[in-house]
């Protein structure tokens, strides 16, 4: 009666050892405590001296990454052993072979009574190979021998010595082996049926626990990836309860919405971005886009595309562990019904209004294109100061009897197709003194420019250019080609008239202006020298005396042959120009003293302006006809003085050029001016401004300036404001000190 006692006592403790273990078991869920956890119950229980817990590889879904059987298992706990065997045996792979091979491989329990009794009785043989020891160990787990017959296979040399030996295999939900709990005892028959029993309980607790930890890892494991990649997106996404409160949002959503609770208007913002969306999905249980346009705090302008969804999470979800932490908004007792989604939709939208900008301009040049293409005259666009080509029209092919390629220089599209431009009289035109050239190059706007353009089979045309500066802080020009300039460029409109037509009416009227001209010569100068004779002789008291009316008529046609004589050599000047025979003597001259010798001299003629010279240099030497630029200058001034009726100031500047490599002349009159729409013809022939008509002129004399400055490889060019005044620029090459001795 005392014993039946003894076991039922033994028994009860034992089931409440089991009850608390469970308990401990299922809210356990790190895997190398649970584990120790279950070998130090089972060593208490059954007072085993040692206990070890054995495993197999697994993969994260708890697939065995081996086979059962081999030196696969690896050691996942251990009770009863030194540190330094721990560490030994946890560096070993534990085999599947003799007293283990039933348990690892065909998931039956073991239990040795005195194992060392076991290895003395088959002294007779020495070996026990691999494959007698997986015959005895099936023949075992089927029930065909007895456990006396199983053998050891060997033990490794820091094993402790055990006598009673007791394993149980670990089964998952599969029934496959996923370990075994194995107890042993340096001395013989300390375990029973009872134990074995035990044993087995809690292996099956461990596996069920096992397999609960491994769960609740591969949860969390997930649940960290959930939140990385919810983190991770780029939009903002937040997530809302029935009320409409925030329970979680992305990193993204959570900085927006700070940024935005700081505007002025930000909770206004937040009302539609936010509330209002979340409001409609959750009444309706419809989605819900809308888009919102917003400027910051640095006037920049943001559009985002609101995406709002009911959520339908399962009830499984729904008990489950929110992903993430507090730390992260998440609230714990909160379910998500809503969600709302930020999509930043500026750059998208940029690109949008850019394209639609391109296709805007491309619709516009197409236009200005087929406008340009029905043009008579030759159009084209250029830019930079190697005057590259972004657009032309067809008149343009004509003209220079090519196609200039958009992104071309001039230059390279000149000299691709031995093309040559030359000036009026037949002389080659320098780059520099290009029309379009200069306009990109100087920002000279430059009118009614002759040039004769000849083409490659040697046919030439006359043409007048218009070239128009564009500054680039009003004209945005796109460049076709990547230049790789940073600063502005100049750009330029330049315009060819073909004046063939003109040339040969023009050619007609020469050649009745030179015949004219010549035979007017002599009368005059015939009647020039008669009036002469008169007023000379009558002075000195030869003859009779003339009346002071027959004086006066006398003096009269003194001034009006003097007059005619002027035009006449005009007209034979141009004559000479464009039959190409005027000559010119060229020599150094000091332009400091021709300047100051026809000033003088003009001084003389008038009474109500004051000629006032700076001189920048003490001599300046070009290499010049001296004649043919004392009539330039003379031409200026007596403009100047001519078009100044009010008198006043002429001031005179003579200096050298920035570049220091040309004589400046500049001439300023306090004048009438030239009207802003003649300008770009007052250099031409029998050219008159509209508000000098009562003033007498033949609209030769500028003509003259510009053929004669230009044939001494000089500019000469003006700025005028009407009612203002007008300062003349002539600009001629310097001698070289070099050259000068």
């Amino acid at each position: 009666m005392e014993q039946f006692q003894k076991k039922v006592l033994s028994e009860v403790e034992r089931f409440d050892a089991l009850s608390r273990v469970s308990v401990a078991l299922m809210s356990e869920k790190n895997e190398s405590r649970l584990l120790h956890l279950i070998a130090q119950t089972a060593t208490d229980l059954t007072g085993a001296a040692y206990a070890a817990f054995t495993l197999r590889p697994v993969n994260e879904q708890g697939v065995a990454l081996v086979p059962s059987e081999g030196n696969l298992f690896y050691l996942a706990a251990v009770i009863g052993v030194s540190k330094e065997q721990e560490e030994f045996f946890r560096k070993i792979h534990l085999g599947g072979e003799g007293l283990l091979a039933p348990i690892f491989r065909y998931g039956v329990p073991v239990r040795v009574g005195d194992a060392m009794k076991m290895a003395s009785a088959h002294t007779d043989r020495p070996t026990y190979s691999h494959e007698e020891a997986r015959e005895a160990a099936l023949r075992f787990a089927h029930g065909n021998m007895p456990v006396d017959e199983l053998r050891q296979v060997g033990v490794p040399s820091m094993h402790p010595v055990i006598c009673s030996f007791l394993g149980v295999p670990l089964l998952d939900s599969n029934n496959e082996v996923r370990g075994g709990l194995l107890l042993g005892h340096p001395e013989p028959d300390r375990f029973s049926a009872d134990d074995e029993r035990l044993l087995q309980g809690l292996a099956a607790q461990a596996a069920v626990a096992l397999e609960n930890a491994r769960l609740y890892q591969a949860m969390q494991m997930r649940a960290r990836e959930m939140d990385a990649l919810f983190q991770s997106i780029a939009d903002g996404v937040i997530l809302l309860d029935q009320q409409g409160n925030i329970i979680r949002e992305n990193e993204r959503a959570r900085d927006l919405r700070q940024q935005l609770l700081q505007l002025p208007d930000g909770k206004r913002i937040m009302e539609q971005m936010l509330y209002q969306p979340a409001a409609t999905v959750l009444s309706r249980q419809v989605k819900e886009q809308t888009t919102v346009t917003m400027i910051d705090g640095f006037h920049e302008q943001h559009d985002y595309v609101i995406n709002a969804a009911p959520l339908s999470l399962s009830e499984l979800y729904k008990n489950s562990a929110p992903l993430g932490d507090a730390n992260h908004g998440a609230k714990q007792d909160a379910h998500s019904e809503a969600v709302v989604v930020w999509h930043d939709a500026t750059e998208a939208q940029r690109l949008l209004r850019e394209r639609q900008v391109h296709a805007d301009t491309e619709a516009r040049r197409s236009l200005l294109q087929m406008i340009l293409d029905e043009l008579p005259t030759s159009v084209y666009l250029v830019r930079g100061k190697d005057a590259r080509l972004v657009m032309s029209n067809y008149a343009s092919r004509t003209v220079f009897g090519a196609e200039w390629k958009p992104g071309q220089s001039m230059l390279e599209f000149l000299g691709e197709h031995q093309i040559r431009i030359f000036m009026n009289d037949g002389r080659i035109l320098p780059n520099e003194q290009l029309a379009t050239l200069r306009a990109v190059q100087k920002g000279e706007t430059v009118y009614q420019h002759q040039e004769v353009i000849r083409h490659a089979d040697g046919t030439t045309l006359p043409v007048l250019v218009n070239a128009i500066a564009l500054p680039p802080n009003k004209f945005r020009v796109p460049s076709l080609v990547a230049s790789g300039v940073q600063e502005p460029e100049l750009s330029a409109i330049v315009v060819h008239q073909d004046v063939t037509a003109l040339k040969e009416a023009e050619y007609l009227k020469d050649e009745f202006i030179g015949i004219a001209a010549h035979e007017l010569r002599t009368p005059l100068a015939v009647l020039h020298g008669c009036a002469q004779t008169l007023i000379v002789q009558t002075a000195r008291g030869n003859g009779s005396t003339l009346a002071d009316w027959q004086m006066e008529s006398i003096q009269d046609i003194d001034q009006a042959t003097r007059r005619l004589v002027e035009l006449t050599e005009d007209l034979l000047d141009v004559s000479r120009l464009h039959a190409g025979h005027l000559e010119l003597q060229i020599e150094a001259i000091d332009m400091v003293a021709l300047a100051r010798r026809v000033i003088k001299r003009t001084q003389l003629t008038t009474e109500q302006h004051q000629l006032k010279a700076t001189y920048g240099a003490e001599y300046l030497v070009v290499n010049a006809d001296s004649r043919r630029l004392e009539q330039v200058l003379t031409n200026v001034l007596n403009n100047a003085i001519k078009y100044s009726p009010a008198g006043g100031a002429i001031e005179i500047t003579l200096a050298k050029s920035p570049d220091q490599q040309h004589c400046l002349l500049a001439v300023k009159d306090l004048g009438i001016g030239i009207p802003v729409q003649q300008q770009a013809r007052i250099f031409g022939r029998f050219m008159r401004a509209d508000n000098v008509r009562g003033i007498s002129g033949t609209g030769l004399g500028l003509y003259l300036c510009r053929e004669l400055v230009e044939r001494h490889n000089g500019r000469i060019w003006f700025e005028s404001i009407e009612n203002v005044g007008t300062t003349f620029y002539i600009s001629l090459p310097l001698v070289d000190d070099i050259h000068m001795a």
